[in-house]
């Protein structure tokens, strides 16, 4: 792969020439269209991605704009060349309804020998702009590639006798409006962690759980499984800030009192070393920073199971209100998805 220029890299996905990555047969989640400069990807909103409260999850918003933000700065570079993602910054603007496809957008800005910069917009069927995202890429210097050759041709991706995981079936639990006019968020959070209120569909999608929560703070775990893998074999970064949304949107949830809604606005990822999906956990404690009567800051740092820093984020948090148009009519707490 690295004998071809950055772009042809990323155009082998679209055309079959590289098979699908297992994040993307998790998700769903598509290269479409690639350029120099400027990529594509595409994600179905199926039943599985959306949170606790029955829309989709903010953090799939961060989680699909990682891949086009990295692939807009490896588009333009040549043969021998890769980078990785360093950060990322993604604003929180608007809602996606179940059937709906989101489309990443993204566009390298600049680049050097050793840093690029990209820009995303996440946009929703209608062509409503739901989030925006930059990103800062670090470019590792050009390797020496040996002259093997033309690129092989890759095998054939095998028949599978079930439907990729996104098609399946979907399980858990969708939490409605009467839940947030019962309980304080703190207490939604504990009975979860209690098993008497079922997971999110999200969160049994990826393996993403709640651990333990309490007042201003979180813990929120994911097993770094085989489905979590990228196109070069590591921990999509997408993950990554899916479990650091999660865990920093619960820790500023533990404070909400009865009858409260609460929105994520932005979140911010430093991502510090790659992880290799290997089994094991990596955990995300959040801890609420900033207690305000709109807005709450969490931040949450991501650790191996070594105790290594993997990443660290910082998002914001719009707290007021429940308002009727948020009331669900099925009156139940949880409702079953």
């Amino acid at each position: 792969m690295l004998r071809l220029p950055g772009v042809e890299q990323i155009r082998t996905f679209i055309d079959g020439r590289s098979p699908e990555p297992p994040i993307a047969r998790l998700t769903g989640r598509r290269c479409v269209e690639a350029d120099h400069g400027r990529v594509v990807y595409t994600l179905p909103v199926s039943d599985w991605l959306v949170g606790p409260k029955g829309t989709l999850h903010p953090g799939m918003i961060a989680f699909l704009a990682d891949a086009p933000l990295l692939a807009a700065v490896q588009s333009t570079l040549p043969p021998g060349m890769f980078c990785t993602t360093a950060e990322v910054s993604t604003t929180f603007l608007g809602p996606a309804s179940r059937g709906d496809e989101l489309r990443a957008q993204a566009k390298m800005i600049h680049a050097d020998g050793a840093t690029g910069l990209s820009e995303a917009t996440i946009t929703r069927g209608d062509g409503h702009l739901v989030g925006h995202a930059t990103s800062r890429v670090f470019v590792f210097p050009p390797r020496q590639l040996d002259d093997a050759g033309p690129v092989p041709s890759p095998e054939p991706e095998p028949e599978y006798d079930e439907p990729d995981p996104y098609l399946r079936p979907v399980e858990g639990g969708s939490l409605t409006s009467l839940g947030l006019a019962e309980l304080s968020g703190l207490e939604l959070l504990q009975r979860q962690v209690a098993g008497t209120l079922p997971r999110a569909p999200v969160d049994l999608l990826t393996g993403v759980r709640l651990v333990a929560a309490e007042d201003g703070r979180t813990e929120f775990a994911l097993n770094t499984h085989g489905w979590t893998m990228n196109e070069t074999g590591t921990l999509f970064g997408g993950m990554i800030a899916l479990l650091a949304s999660s865990a920093g949107s619960a820790a500023v949830q533990t404070i909400a009192p009865v009858g409260t809604a609460f929105k994520a606005l932005d979140m911010k990822l430093n991502l510090i070393r790659p992880v290799t999906p290997d089994g094991t956990d990596l955990r995300a404690l959040a801890v609420v920073i900033h207690r305000g009567r709109q807005l709450a800051i969490a931040v949450t740092e991501v650790i191996d199971s070594r105790g290594k820093r993997i990443a660290v984020a910082t998002g914001t948090t719009m707290l007021g209100p429940a308002t009727e148009s948020e009331q669900d009519p099925a009156g139940v707490p949880y409702e079953s998805a």
